[in-house]
């Protein structure tokens, strides 16, 4: 009996260090992360001469009836001086589009694009945000999602920031408002991921390829803009706002992501199936499986993941038997399995909690669901796997668009 025992506990107890060890730099990472990313407005305004340059603000929209009145509103009340927005009524079935020509009617600085018909190559929203650049007459471009809510003075902050540091590109992380159950108890370990996978430590640093755009609010000047080749360069990715980021990178136009959690807040909602969706779509946040078109190390990527999201919670009964059957052969071994095991509950907890008390400004109880979390973006990766190889059909916001891993 003891030889078996020996046997399974040399393999055991290097994959749980494996686990321990990634944990364990998941959390000093997301802590060294939220602590040391430049914060909106952190620099001095600073408009040379006084002079403000005129920033377009585009607005896609599809079906945001229940929210573009309040972006439109929060935009209209900016104190920045000089500013047109330009909504895009996209395909809408809903009200969207009345609402925006109400808007139009009280304030001129608004203007409305309905379109009526996408090309068959375009994906998302990406023809949208092309029109609404067509129709810009702004040195600056400010893109944001119709969901997304503004402080009076987020504007007049980025743009400073941008001219202060002389930028080419400024995204806000914002703050999440979670709108469904399912929301708040996959976004915790989700957002944290993020915050790991795309910190601002590494899209701020030259030296790292990483790039990323948060899609509810970038603002990128004409120049790097039309210089990247436009939302048309990227008119075929489902995932726009993160390939537009890394072609503005590549092209060494300067990139800077800031934290604008006070000054940024966008909504999520949706039931489980929107959410599934929206996870397949987003598969770019789990870690170790770097980008879609990396299709190799995508199996590599899942036993990894297994391990790091599964593992731990399968391990705890299976610790707790064998602390039980070791201790009465007089081994300690099982208690120092079952120690390490539940040291990395804690630690997976833990991470989860942190963005949820920081930027997603929700109960802590929702952490408590993470084994559930964990196994939903598993089964994320999963399908994203199968169908690597073959185009995978996601429908988002209502609309069938084809996700493509090459």
């Amino acid at each position: 009996m003891q030889f078996i025992y020996s046997i399974i506990i040399g393999p055991l107890f290097a994959a749980l260090f494996f686990v321990l060890v990634v944990w364990t730099y998941f959390l000093l990472y997301l802590i060294k992360s939220l602590r040391k990313s430049p914060i909106l407005g952190s620099v001095v305004r600073s408009h040379t001469n006084n002079k403000f340059p005129k920033v377009s603000i585009i607005v896609p929209a599809r079906n945001e009836e229940k929210y573009v009145g309040k972006c439109l509103t929060s935009l209209l009340e900016q104190d920045y001086p000089t500013f047109e927005i330009i909504a895009v009524n996209d395909l809408s079935s809903d009200m969207t589009e009345e609402i925006m020509k109400e808007y139009r009617v009280k304030d001129p600085r608004i203007s409305v694009i309905n379109i009526l018909r996408k090309p068959d190559d375009w994906v998302g929203k990406n023809w949208a945000c092309y029109q609404g650049y067509l129709k810009s007459s702004g040195g600056i471009l400010i893109f944001t999602d119709a969901d997304t809510v503004y402080s009076r003075q987020t504007v007049s902050l980025a743009v400073g920031q941008l001219i202060e540091q002389n930028l080419d590109a400024l995204t806000a992380r914002p703050t999440l408002l979670l709108k469904s159950v399912w929301r708040s108890i996959i976004f915790p370990l989700l957002w944290a991921f993020s915050h790991i996978s795309y910190s601002a430590l590494r899209v701020n640093d030259p030296k790292n390829k990483t790039a990323y755009l948060f899609g509810c609010f970038y603002l990128v000047t004409r120049r790097a803009y039309e210089g990247v080749g436009t939302h048309e360069a990227v008119k075929n990715q489902i995932i726009e706002d993160a390939r537009l980021g890394e072609k503005i990178k590549e092209q060494k136009f300067r990139l800077r992501m800031v934290r604008g959690e006070h000054h940024v807040k966008t909504v999520l909602a949706g039931d489980f199936a929107t959410n599934w969706q929206g996870l397949r779509r987003s598969i770019n946040f789990i870690p170790l499986s770097h980008r879609q078109h990396k299709i190799n190390a995508l199996p590599l990527a899942a036993i990894a993941t297994f391990f790091l999201l599964i593992g731990p919670y399968i391990l705890v009964p299976f610790s707790i038997l064998l602390s039980m059957s070791l201790n009465n052969l007089g081994e300690n071994w099982g208690l120092a399995l079952l120690a390490i095991n539940v040291i990395i509950l804690v630690l997976m907890v833990s991470v989860s909690a942190i963005p949820s008390s920081i930027d997603l400004f929700q109960k802590l109880v929702y952490t408590l669901a993470s084994p559930m979390a964990s196994l939903i973006i598993f089964g994320g990766l999963i399908v994203s796997i199968l169908n690597s190889k073959k185009n995978d059909i996601v429908n988002w916001k209502g609309r069938l668009v084809v996700q493509t891993y090459k």
